[in-house]
């Protein structure tokens, strides 16, 4: 009777406990200060599928690895309670995969939509909303699975060698940009993508010294066309030396391109006549995200 009485305590007083405040569970912890805390590891349920298929309650992370363009459909949620409820799909094969909402269910992605299509290589998270019309389920995440590698499409290094003096020359002036001599690079893109440019220059001028101090801008330019990748320099004194240091993301299409540097002068400080500079050293990368 005495152990009945026990038991009966206990679930009352659990039961007081839910109704009077949130019940919060710790697994390998003693500190709760969540709902759910987990002080560990814990595992979801892991498939690989090789052909269409159709997701339901046990399901949480799908990989897809067929031989064909294939279709993952997400539940109805009218079987079920899927509030909350994440669903992270990878396509792992060499074809496009599409997730389809079941019947006329949408998902919320930009705006609400049927299918999301995942590129080979890229994985997707959807999380159900809990409502049971319209957009059920939210787009969560859409992104390459895999680490991105660098790829470095052009690199160009220029000095003089030590103890000379820069043999080439250009003339600067206020009228207009003059191509840097060695600067010039070309290169191949493979396909269209965002390429990160980092160019440094080093330039001598070898005009007759003159207390002027003037300001010279050096603009990249891709295809004989300005990038609006620039950087203004004052120089200490006419005939000292300058040296600019530029980067930036510019988008480029696939085929072949030519990149080089020039230089004008920006603001006199009242000497108008052409400075005459050589370069003393050149180092330039272009690289992309593959």
């Amino acid at each position: 009777m005495m152990l009945k009485f026990t038991r009966y305590f206990m679930l009352f007083a659990f039961a007081m406990t839910t109704k009077s405040g949130a019940q919060t569970t710790g697994i390998n912890t003693k500190d709760s200060g969540s709902n759910l805390t987990v002080n560990g590891s814990f595992a979801t349920n892991y498939k690989i599928v090789t052909g269409d298929y159709n997701m339901d309650v046990l399901d949480y992370y799908i990989a897809y690895n067929g031989s064909a363009n294939g279709t993952i459909s997400l539940p109805s949620a009218l079987s079920g309670n899927y509030k909350g409820r994440i669903y992270s799909i990878k396509n792992t094969s060499n074809f496009a995969l599409t997730v389809v909402a079941n019947g006329t269910e949408m998902i919320d992605g930009i705006a609400d939509i049927s299918s999301v299509i995942i590129p080979p290589g890229y994985c997707a998270k959807l999380i159900s909303k809990g409502t049971t019309t319209g957009s059920t389920w939210e787009l969560l995440l859409l992104a390459k699975g895999n680490t991105d590698a660098i790829v470095q499409v052009s690199g160009n290094s220029y000095a003089i060698p030590q103890g000379n003096v820069a043999a080439t020359r250009f003339s600067v002036n206020d009228n207009g940009f003059a191509v840097v001599s060695n600067s010039s690079s070309t290169f191949t893109m493979p396909v269209a993508k965002p390429i990160f440019l980092s160019f440094a220059l080093g330039i001598d001028d070898y005009t007759t010294d003159n207390p002027r101090k003037p300001y010279l801008r050096c603009e990249l330019f891709i295809d004989g066309m300005p990038t609006g990748l620039f950087q203004i320099v004052k120089e200490s004194q006419i005939g000292y030396q300058l040296q600019f240091n530029i980067s930036g993301v510019r988008n480029l299409s696939a085929g072949p391109h030519t990149i080089h540097a020039a230089v004008m002068r920006w603001y006199n400080d009242g000497y108008t006549r052409d400075q005459n500079f050589g370069t003393l050293s050149v180092v330039f990368d272009a690289v992309y995200l593959d």
